[in-house]
């Protein structure tokens, strides 16, 4: 019989290509999205589909209750740091409730694992320069945003779930992952942005000064990670990452040096609830999952912009 896999959001950017990778692994795939942010371009045909919001507890236990997935790889989520600043009742309703009822149901429907998308980016907050890389154990005191509460908050209840009912997780704590499928048109993703705009032949806006630093990470590394997940890592958090720090103004130049469109860059006030500079020790993922990412940012770049160059075309 083959294995179960179910893809929370599977129709957005992350979740559509870990649902691709799972059917060529020979999985049994079925897809959970609102189609709030996810596309049904981005839906492989060998997957079952099911239209549904994490919120509504009624229908989600029906999907479960006809897919009953061996594996759940929960990727839905309000997934913004800065609307979540605006609504972080919404924000809270759909990553914090919403992820409870995914919980139960893996629960009721005895569930081997949930592997879940955490945010690297956001749970720790400010951390002074002394302290980087960050790990795992750095004190999840001072998040920056209600996104950055959300997900950590979610962290605590996979710990209740697995001491109480034996579900196994793990929690992967994602870097600013970019590559193709991404929506250039969405608040996040800044390589999405800049690309979309930049084949526009229209001027992005950097929010402050470009010097905000981050460790953009392509979506294959991140597909690879999620697969490893599957036996390994259970019951722990890992960052991931490059490793390597990267700022906005290098995104923009870097995708200057590619397309040649001779644009400036439109610089904008900084942005509530950003943070200044991420750059996570990635060396638990390492060691306990045996990953590490393969693509650097100019390799990654390259793929992403042919993708668009593709996409925009149509």
């Amino acid at each position: 019989m083959k294995q179960k896999a179910l893809v929370t959001g599977g129709a957005g950017f992350i979740g559509s290509h870990i649902q691709d990778a799972l059917i060529k692994k020979g999985f049994e795939v079925a897809v959970l999205d609102n189609l709030r942010s996810g596309k049904r371009g981005n839906l492989n045909p060998k997957a079952r589909f099911y239209f549904c919001d994490i919120r509504d507890k009624e229908v989600l236990d029906v999907v479960f209750d006809d897919f009953k997935p061996h594996y759940v790889f929960h990727q839905a989520a309000q997934n913004e740091a800065r609307p979540s600043m605006k609504f972080p009742a919404y924000d809270a309703e759909v990553n914090i409730v919403g992820t409870i009822h995914i919980l139960e149901a893996c629960r009721r429907n005895r569930t081997k694992k949930i592997i879940y998308a955490s945010s690297g980016g956001t749970v720790y907050g400010e951390v002074p320069p002394e302290e980087m890389p960050i790990p795992e154990d750095y004190p999840l005191t001072e998040p920056a945003s209600a996104y950055g509460i959300s997900k950590h908050t979610v962290e605590h209840y996979l710990k209740l779930y697995e001491r109480s009912y034996g579900l196994k997780w793990t929690a992967l704590r994602y870097p600013n992952v970019y590559g193709p499928r991404q929506d250039g048109n969405a608040e996040a993703g800044v390589v999405a942005i800049f690309t979309t705009l930049m084949f526009k032949k229209k001027r992005p806006t950097i929010n402050g000064d470009g010097t905000i630093l981050r460790d953009y990470t392509f979506i294959d590394d991140i597909v690879a990670a999620n697969l490893l997940a599957l036996k390994k890592g259970n019951n722990d958090a890992f960052n991931l990452g490059t490793g390597e720090e990267t700022s906005v103004q290098q995104v923009f130049d870097t995708l200057e040096k590619y397309l040649k469109t001779g644009l400036k860059p439109v610089y904008g006030p900084p942005v509530l609830g950003d943070v200044s500079r991420v750059f996570l020790d990635t060396s638990k993922a390492q060691k306990l999952l045996g990953w590490k990412a393969k693509y650097t940012f100019d390799r990654g770049v390259k793929k992403t912009i042919k993708y668009y160059r593709e996409f925009l075309e149509k």
